[in-house]
């Protein structure tokens, strides 16, 4: 036993980074509650507000959303904002961009989560780490949710990966907490991501980023890890349900 503790005295920290988005004031909220929830990590967030957060051991960036974030669906937009923009469900890549060029890991939390404690961190695999929650690929989990949108992810996995087959074994993955690690394919994900968002925007569907990112990480030669993140899945709690205003 003593050995077992010794050896994780010893063991090299793992070089990650954990990031958020926090934009609107209910999400600048609830990110200073999941900052404090997790002391002694680094932390990047991409806020509207950054010298909000100038009391905590923090790096806020600046940041203006590429399109309507869900409060202002709550309170003045229609789902599809009306004209006035697109959604900005994906904007999540570009805090996960920048945490990249700074650490191995980038590890994205969704600002309405709450966690207990930081359980020591793994040495990440190349690629992309995922919770077990939704353990399906991309049909899998449209035919249960949204089958509707099937078709046009039908398109994009031809865009994307050049088959149709590939919604069948490509995952999808839950976005609200989801680890990333460099292997020199990172750029490949990221922009495979973005050319994910534009063309299904194109096509008027502005849901589904879980979708996305599993295609792009197909498209990095990435394998979905759903182990990796278990520790820390345990020890956090997705409240969702929008933006919270208590």
């Amino acid at each position: 036993m003593l050995d077992r503790f010794v050896n994780r005295l010893l063991a090299p920290k793992v070089n990650a980074c954990f990031c958020t988005l926090a934009i609107h004031e209910p999400y600048r909220m609830r990110a200073r509650r999941l900052v404090t929830d997790a002391p002694g990590v680094d932390w990047i967030l991409f806020t509207d507000e950054p010298e909000e957060f100038a009391d905590l051991p923090v790096r806020a960036i600046r940041f203006r959303p590429t399109g309507p974030m869900a409060v202002d669906f709550l309170t003045r937009l229609p789902p599809t904002g009306n004209g006035r923009g697109r959604p900005a469900y994906h904007d999540k890549r570009f805090v996960l961009e920048t945490a990249l060029t700074e650490f191995d890991t980038a590890i994205f939390v969704d600002a309405d989560s709450r966690i207990k404690s930081i359980p020591r961190l793994p040495s990440f695999h190349p690629g992309i780490a995922v919770v077990k929650e939704v353990q399906a690929s991309i049909v899998e989990h449209l035919s249960r949710w949204g089958s509707h949108r099937l078709e046009v992810f039908e398109e994009l996995a031809v865009h994307l990966t050049g088959k149709v087959e590939s919604l069948k074994t490509a995952r999808w993955c839950s976005e609200a907490l989801f680890a990333v690690t460099k292997d020199g394919n990172e750029r490949k994900f990221l922009d495979a991501w973005g050319r994910g968002e534009e063309f299904l925007h194109g096509k008027g569907l502005f849901t589904g980023e879980g979708g996305v990112i599993g295609l792009a990480a197909m498209h990095a030669g990435w394998t979905v890890d759903y182990d990796q993140l278990s520790k820390l899945a345990s020890r956090t709690r997705h409240e969702g349900h929008g933006p919270k205003s208590d």
